[in-house]
């Protein structure tokens, strides 16, 4: 009996002793904030990193700087260890925040460059990702207006533009299902490279994972508002009143304030697809110069126009899908689910492009501010 005391107290005690056998020392690492990932002119991969050096004595006094590096290789992890022998202290990705990847490198695929964050257990998978118009390498070294760090500047673009239903809210965790999916395809944040800020245009459309396509950020709010996605805010201006002289009055801005979204997948026979997409919107009319939003008569014709355009707008969104084969509402995992015998007789490939869509939009103006 005194024995077993004995060893449960040593037992105890050893799990109160006991520390983390892979611990590793933040102090000793040298964290990268961003990465931008390119193909270069002989066809390596070009890597270009942003370290976050943090310099100073006190706290109050401590100021923190970006150092960029760039290094060529045949990986990832290849450029990585090459620019690990160039800096003081151990390279860590564990608190990266954004990747950005050259549209060149993007339309030869993305996966293999993605591969290693896969695999380290240690990776934030949590980054955000873009697709960069010309090289990623330019706008990392760009002298961004302000004083924030390069990498904390794109963290706050991509997130204000999620915010406004501009791109949709991804990761690299979130991207990873529908980019080894034969049924379903994503889309991540496009960023322009401009003489001064770099913007976000819209978003990039991905066929596996492969760039085939992009949407300007009026039409990639619409795609995400057809995919049920509406997320914290959601403006759009539209020109409803052709005939006026002057220019306000042509234009209503509207934030949408609710949507309904249905969605039909109809198959005929084995390959005669069908999809039919109705969308409705309740919405705000925050401004509208020519006024007299109070006569019903002009409201009701207000929405009639506005359902008229964004109707034509989703076929077109639609039509543009089917051309760059990007499955971004998921209709080939419908079809796996509900018609499992017609996809082991479809080539999703060549059968998508032939799918027809029929996009219904309907918009109701529920509230036009406080005159009135």
């Amino acid at each position: 009996m005194r024995l077993g005391i004995i060893l449960f107290a040593a037992c105890f005690m050893a799990t109160l002793t006991s520390g983390c056998w892979d611990v590793q020392m933040l102090k000793d690492d040298r964290i990268v904030y961003i990465v931008g990932l390119d193909l270069s002119s002989d066809g390596k991969l070009q890597s270009t990193i942003s370290i976050l050096d943090v310099s100073g004595g006190s706290d109050t006094g401590k100021k923190a700087n970006s150092e960029i590096l760039t290094a060529s290789g045949d990986t990832s992890r290849h450029t990585r260890d090459i620019i690990d022998r160039e800096v003081s202290g151990r390279l860590s990705a564990s608190k990266l925040r954004v990747i950005l990847i050259g549209e060149s490198l993007a339309r030869q695929g993305i996966y293999p460059v993605l591969d290693v964050l896969y695999r380290d257990p240690r990776s934030a998978l949590n980054a955000r990702i873009a697709v960069v118009a010309g090289k990623a390498h330019d706008v990392i070294n760009k002298n961004i207006t302000g004083s924030k760090l390069i990498g904390e500047h794109f963290n706050q673009l991509i997130r204000s533009a999620e915010r406004r239903t501009v791109v949709p809210a991804v990761n690299i965790q979130l991207i990873c299902p529908p980019m080894l999916d034969p049924g379903d395809d994503f889309a991540v944040p496009y960023i322009s490279n401009k003489e001064t800020n770099p913007t976000v245009y819209g978003i990039a459309l991905f066929n596996g994972d492969k760039i085939t396509s992009t949407f300007n950020s009026e039409d990639s709010l619409l795609y995400l508002l057809m995919a049920d996605k509406l997320a914290k805010n959601a403006s759009l201006t539209l020109q409803v009143n052709k005939e006026e002289n002057r220019n306000p009055e042509k234009f209503l801005a509207m934030d949408i304030q609710k949507l309904n979204r249905k969605m039909k997948v109809n198959v005929q026979g084995n390959r005669s697809i069908k999809v039919t997409l109705d969308l409705n919107l309740k919405v705000t009319a925050t401004e509208y110069p020519k006024d007299h939003l109070n006569d019903r008569r002009t409201l009701g014709q207000l929405n009639k126009k506005l359902s008229e355009e964004l109707t034509r707008r989703a076929q077109a969104i639609t039509q543009k899908m089917l051309q760059a084969n990007h499955d971004g509402f998921g209709i080939g995992r419908r079809i796996m689910a509900y018609y499992p015998n017609t996809w082991n007789n479809l080539n999703w490939i060549e059968d998508y492009p032939k799918v027809e869509f029929d996009p219904k939009v309907t918009v109701e103006i529920v509230n036009h501010g406080i005159i009135n």
